[in-house]
């Protein structure tokens, strides 16, 4: 999912201008608990600002703005799992600066913005790379299993409350997820079905 993040530069910028790996077996609900963070976990936003050209840094220090208030306000914007990508060449002050967000992995975060990215560059410029990223404070990169806020809160809320036995799946590449009562089919079809489709969807959590 795409996240529009011009209207957040816009003011932070004002000044200036007027975002896991598979597992073998599904977890229980009691065991991706104790693993997942918090569903309100506040985000943990990194970045790289060497990545902003020299051009973009004179015009953020012409109008005294630190580049890493810009790029944490950026992140701020972004649901996790998140990223915002740049190409080094055009910076941060192009018309089409989005951030993806609500992906289940940072890698499938990366991966989303690196992809929109470099479609909307122009082709002579240099290839993009990860700028900003967000995840939720407290999750590790070993964790056994990683999923979005919604998924989180999802997970938590709804899901929690239906009788067993039911399942939970989520989508790497879209960041769908869908859960149901039964086997796992139909918790496969929710996922499948949800947002604009999604053809990964696998099982992580079943009871």
């Amino acid at each position: 999912m795409k996240f529009d993040v011009k209207a957040v530069a816009a003011i932070a910028l004002s000044a200036v201008l007027m975002t896991g790996g598979a597992l073998a077996e599904p977890l229980s609900f009691k065991e991706a608990r104790k693993v997942l963070p918090r569903a309100n976990a506040k985000p943990a936003i990194a970045f790289n600002e060497a990545l902003v050209p020299q051009t973009d840094r004179a015009r953020l220090e012409n109008a005294r703005q630190s580049i890493g208030d810009v790029l944490t306000t950026l992140g701020e914007a972004i649901p996790s799992y998140g990223a915002v990508a740049i190409s080094p060449s055009e910076g941060l002050f192009v018309e089409w600066l989005n951030g993806v967000g609500q992906f289940h992995s940072l890698p499938a975060a990366r991966d989303a913005a690196l992809a929109y990215c470099n479609a909307n560059r122009n082709a002579a410029s240099a290839p993009c790379q990860v700028l900003v990223e967000v995840a939720p404070k407290g999750a590790k990169p070993g964790d056994a299993i990683t999923v979005s806020g919604p998924a989180n809160a999802a997970l938590r809320g709804a899901y929690r409350k239906l009788k067993s036995p039911k399942a939970f799946a989520i989508s790497l590449s879209t960041g769908n997820f869908g859960f149901d009562r039964g086997d796992g089919g139909r918790a496969i079809n929710a996922c499948a079905s949800a947002g604009k489709g999604a053809a990964d969807c696998r099982i992580i959590v079943a009871d």
